[in-house]
């Protein structure tokens, strides 16, 4: 079965470094979900789908420079994507469906 759909772009930038920032509200019928610390970020990218994300802090995930996860098929998560990184401007790339 072949399945299609528009991918949506979310990547932005830390607003304010060491503070936790929505890059994707709460939505339900994804199908398919990538998060990635471009591969120029000189440090983690880091975050969390059910609470604020925190650098270096239990519950929130590191991504190293150039590091990405992804989500298809039997399980894209529905919640908010929150992240955070020390530097104030630091880039992440969001793709939803």
């Amino acid at each position: 079965m072949s399945v299609s759909g528009l991918i949506r772009d979310a990547s932005g930038t830390i607003t304010t470094g060491g503070t936790t920032q929505e890059a994707l509200p709460a939505q339900t019928g994804r199908k398919f979900l990538l998060i990635q610390n471009p591969t120029t970020a000189s440090e983690a990218l880091w975050l969390n789908f059910t609470d604020a994300a925190a650098v270096d802090a239990a519950g929130s995930v590191s991504l190293a420079p150039g590091g990405a996860m992804s989500f298809e098929g039997d399980f894209v998560p529905q919640n908010s994507v929150n992240v955070t990184a020390t530097t104030t401007g630091h880039k992440f790339t969001v793709k939803v469906a």
